[in-house]
């Protein structure tokens, strides 16, 4: 597996997620981290204390225990959280303590178990209570990541086998690695490379809905284009709309408006501008009370005029707060990464070698950013890249999305999901599976003769699968 740059917390879920639709036997990935943490503790001879928390940690330290002699496990829960770690329980016939019935016998070394990344807030008292009562002076070996790294009560490890890649919550904020984790040991689990793509996985970082909420708690997106094409920023709108968001507002000049069939659940933002797009300050006095809105999505169909251009560059920095979906004619207006804009670009090839040039100069330009900048080089292979030397493609989906208006839709849809509250890294890899596989699933239903207009209801259906 190549270089992968440093997980979020919340992408280890998407990537086990993509292992299992990949046919991964999951049984056996646990059985391959714990046979990782056996490596690095085979020099030491003498009792282990295992320490297992109730998620998939903990089902790596039971499988752990069942390939040693000489251990005892302590859990901090008397369920498992997950089926998956409970079966590693079930099958891990060792004698099993808790915090308050230690083991007699002092370990050599303590092997760390207990929380995984992805673990948030303040640690519970079923753990806190386990890690007061550790002897001192004990190696630790930890799983994944220390126990609380980074909070006020952490597990001080001797050395972390981080499965993978390190994880983004292991650095403080100067981008160093904390002092808790120990010396740092990757350990790939020889997962193909393919989990990193894009799929199924990525559905996980798609919001829940709460049951209480009300009308504009799941975002709002702007959408802006139209001039000499009309056509663009509805599917850019419909699109966004298929996402789950509450409202979608399209502005576009008066000629194009008016050759328009307005769906009923859009909002037809009236502008001033008849022609071309050229006075953002309506929007911007518009947009200024009450939620305002979470996303723009503007270049469908705007054409190049440097007024508008002009336009473009004056409305990103206005509302530089606001992520940005930066898309076709858009694009023009910039001649590389401009440092106010957070959200995505999304140029086609040929747009992308006029911007920045090659893929050497896309990483470099993004390097120093988190997730918050992203660029998705579309094609038939769509190549995504984003901060800190994160890198992913994707393809498949079906031949006839190779067509008009396919750009258009994804732009939409990406709006969408930063609308939703997805990074812009996030929110790219998302848009880019779901599309394919809406476009794949609304051509096997109308086959060659497939229209942008037939795959937009297909992407909600892609999404109800979470």
């Amino acid at each position: 597996m190549p270089e992968v740059w440093h997980l979020e917390p919340s992408e280890v879920a998407v990537i086990d997620a993509n292992a299992a639709a990949m046919g991964v036997d999951m049984d056996q990935l646990m059985i391959r981290a714990a046979q990782g943490l056996h490596r690095c503790i085979q020099g030491n001879k003498g009792h282990v204390w295992i320490l297992c928390g109730p998620g998939n940690n903990g089902g790596d330290g039971f499988r752990l225990a069942m390939m040693l002699d000489d251990c005892s496990v302590i859990v901090s829960h008397e369920k498992q959280k997950t089926a998956l770690s409970e079966r590693a329980r079930n099958d891990c016939q060792r004698m099993m303590y808790n915090a308050g019935e230690l083991p007699n016998q002092e370990p050599v070394i303590i092997v760390d178990c207990l929380l995984g990344a992805g673990s948030k807030g303040e640690l519970r008292p079923e753990i806190t209570t386990i890690l007061q009562k550790l002897p001192p002076q004990i190696p630790i070996l930890s799983c994944d990541i220390p126990t609380g790294c980074g909070s006020n009560f952490e597990v001080k490890a001797t050395k972390t086998v981080s499965f993978i890649s390190a994880k983004t919550n292991m650095y403080d904020v100067n981008g160093q690695l904390r002092e808790c984790v120990g010396e740092l040991i990757i350990d790939t689990l020889d997962l193909d490379k393919r989990v990193l793509q894009p799929g199924p996985g990525d559905l996980h970082r798609y919001p829940p809905f709460e049951h209480k909420a009300t009308k504009g708690q799941r975002g709002r997106v702007l959408v802006i284009g139209g001039g000499p094409y009309h056509g663009a920023p509805i599917l850019s709108g419909l699109s966004a709309m298929r996402t789950g968001v509450d409202l979608v507002h399209v502005a576009m000049p008066q000629r194009a408006a008016m050759k328009v069939k307005w769906p009923a659940s859009m909002i037809h933002e009236q502008i001033a501008d008849e022609n071309i797009f050229t006075n953002p300050m309506q929007l911007v006095e518009r947009f200024s009370e009450g939620r305002g809105i979470q996303s723009v999505v503007i270049g469908p169909g705007l054409g190049k005029d440097e007024v508008t251009l002009e336009a473009v560059r004056t409305l990103s920095k206005i509302w530089s707060h606001i992520p940005f979906v930066i898309d076709a004619d858009a694009i023009s207006a910039f001649n590389d990464w401009p440092t106010h804009i957070k959200g995505v670009f999304t140029p086609h090839e040929q747009e992308w070698i006029q911007w920045l040039g090659d893929e050497e100069n896309t990483i470099n330009t993004l390097k120093g950013y988190d997730t918050s900048r992203c660029v998705v080089v579309t094609g038939s292979c769509d190549k995504i890249f984003s901060g800190q030397g994160r890198r992913c493609e994707i393809d498949g989906g079906h031949p006839r999305m190779a067509m008009g208006g396919t750009g258009d839709m994804l732009a939409g849809m990406i709006g969408g999901f930063l609308a939703l509250g997805i990074n812009p890294w996030g929110a790219a890899r998302l848009a880019c599976w779901t599309l394919r596989e809406a476009g794949k699933r609304a051509a096997e239903e109308f086959g060659p003769g497939m229209l942008p207009e037939d795959v937009i209801p297909f992407i909600s259906k892609v999404l109800k699968l979470h």
